[in-house]
């Protein structure tokens, strides 16, 4: 599955095993390894990480 941010597309490869958040920058774990997305805004970050958890169901 993938989200986009302004014409970017970040691909998760479910189920993610683990989340965590540092500023800007999100780090997940899903199938495929170990990820990290930084992005400009701390809300965009949030809003990722919240994507992430809502669709890892």
């Amino acid at each position: 599955m993938s989200y986009n941010l302004n014409g970017h597309e970040i691909v998760v490869d479910f189920p993610v095993d683990s989340i965590s958040s540092n500023k800007n920058s999100i780090a997940f774990t899903d199938r495929k390894g170990k990820t990290k997305q930084t992005f400009t805004k701390r809300t965009e970050a949030l809003r990722f990480m919240k994507w992430l958890i809502s669709t890892n169901k």
